[in-house]
């Protein structure tokens, strides 16, 4: 059995303090309402809602990773098929990553708004939404950048194993091959070192596992969108 328990506790684990026994649902984080208020508070909802979409994407994208990784039959497919399933979802968590760094410009701006601004109550509005919101583009990030790290470590060992049994069988070819002398005993070949790849059978748990972890993280997420939108209006308006 293919031993990723490093990598899945890495992947499940979250820097925000523990919940309580019964802890209130998060505010559902939504794009702010269009204002007619004076034009510095319309830059600050354009920039808002433009870290707000790419974070309710994000939520999209690691859903559907989550989804696929427990709805297809890894083990059913032939190799082909399954490094092919595999790439299909390192394009997801690849999206998710490019989405969740490129609103990392929207969350500067917020927050050099909020630096600036003159209304005490919107630096510290503006600040506790940016903050908050660029935590959960964060934990966007990590849970894709894991999730790629884990099937960089599932790929690797079965290069590695692949490597290692074609230089066997040319190795044996060779020695069969060629005329050996008197008293010649072949030399058991060496094996590639490390953990071994994921066997036959096994691949449909591992990935459920990964899939699993990667729910884990959806909470932390939550979270902090919730804390966002609790900071969203008095951050956007008023001006």
């Amino acid at each position: 059995m293919l031993s990723l328990l490093p990598l899945l506790v890495a992947l499940a684990s979250d820097p925000s303090p523990a919940a309580s026994l019964a802890p209130a649902a998060p505010t559902p984080l939504t794009e702010i309402g269009h204002t007619h208020a004076l034009p510095v508070c319309t830059t600050i909802v354009a920039h808002a809602n433009g870290a707000i979409s790419a974070a309710l994407e994000n939520d999209r994208g690691l859903a559907i990773l989550a989804v696929n990784l427990r709805a297809t039959d890894f083990d059913r497919l032939n190799s082909l098929q399954r490094r092919n399933a595999i790439e299909a979802l390192l394009d997801q968590a690849s999206s998710v990553r490019l989405g969740a760094r490129a609103a990392y410009d929207e969350i500067k701006r917020l927050r050099e708004y909020a630096r600036t601004s003159s209304d005490a109550t919107r630096k510290t509005e503006l600040k506790a939404f940016a903050d908050a919101l660029g935590g959960a583009l964060a934990r966007q990030d990590k849970a894709a950048t894991d999730f790629v790290a884990s099937v960089v470590v599932i790929n690797g060992r079965q290069d590695r194993a692949d490597a290692a049994t074609m230089t066997d069988n040319i190795s044996a070819t060779s020695a069969t091959n060629a005329q050996q002398p008197v008293g010649y005993t072949q030399q058991p070949q060496l094996h590639v070192g490390g953990a071994p790849p994921v066997q036959p059978g096994e691949f449909d748990k591992v990935f459920a596992q990964i899939g699993a972890a990667l729910n884990e993280q959806t909470a932390g997420i939550l979270q902090d969108e919730g804390v966002a939108a609790d900071h969203s209006l008095a951050a956007t308006t008023g001006c």
